[in-house]
């Protein structure tokens, strides 16, 4: 009798990759200009406060990172481990303040430091201020005088850059009709061009094989029968 052998699974590393967050790497389109514009000008902004407003994986934090970036400005994120800055040293960015993790007072007092001593601060947020779940007025109030930047979403032809983007970060070549076929069958969100890409890779590494039409139908039916 001939023992069958076990089906061999293949280990998979998780090798780690840099995302691109460099000026020369970001889209630039119709949705994002007006705030692209804005922060990455040379003028004096009218009021010390911003609020950069723009769906998931739209390319906010990386367009607020750059002005970080540019001005020297500290970054505050639920993330970051970084202390909430008792006095305002200089030009801040508070990133996914709509989800309030810093606390109300917290925001409330930096609202105020900003205000008083005209120092930028950028905040950025998923969802406009009538969505936040605030219980305070005095922050709502102050909230409301803060300059809002909208990133819209992205067309069919930015979404395009975007899988490039994606698929250039982790150094995978792909047919050139490879986008146009994810693009025909999928809704118009970066967050899913981001899952995609996620979901393409790592079946491409447990296959040995590269990237499809056939594993990219395969991803999308796994994505949207969730």
């Amino acid at each position: 009798m001939t023992a069958q052998k076990a089906p061999s699974q293949q280990l998979v590393l998780d090798l780690p990759f840099e995302t691109a967050l460099g000026e020369d790497d970001f889209v630039v389109s119709a949705g994002n200009l007006q705030a692209y514009e804005y922060l990455m000008g040379m003028r004096e902004w009218p009021g010390p406060t911003t609020l950069l407003i723009g769906p998931e994986k739209s390319g906010k934090t990386h367009l607020a990172n750059m002005w970080a970036a540019h001005k020297g400005a500290q970054i505050l994120s639920r993330d970051s481990g970084a202390a909430w800055p008792q006095h305002m040293d200089g030009p801040l960015l508070v990133e996914d303040c709509n989800a309030l993790w810093m606390g109300e007072t917290p925001l409330f007092n930096l609202l105020n430091q900003s205000m008083r001593s005209q120092m930028p601060l950028l905040m950025t947020a998923d969802r406009p201020l009538a969505e936040w779940p605030l219980e305070t007025q005095d922050v709502r109030s102050r909230l409301r005088l803060a300059l809002n930047l909208e990133i819209s979403p992205l067309d069919d032809a930015h979404l395009a850059q975007l899988f490039v983007k994606l698929f250039d970060d982790r150094q995978i070549q792909i047919d050139p009709g490879l986008i146009p076929y994810l693009l025909s069958r999928m809704e118009r969100s970066p967050a899913h061009v981001v899952t995609l890409v996620e979901m393409m890779d790592q079946m491409s590494l447990e296959r040995h094989k590269p990237i499809s039409k056939r594993l990219a139908g395969e991803a999308l039916a796994r994505l949207y029968s969730q």
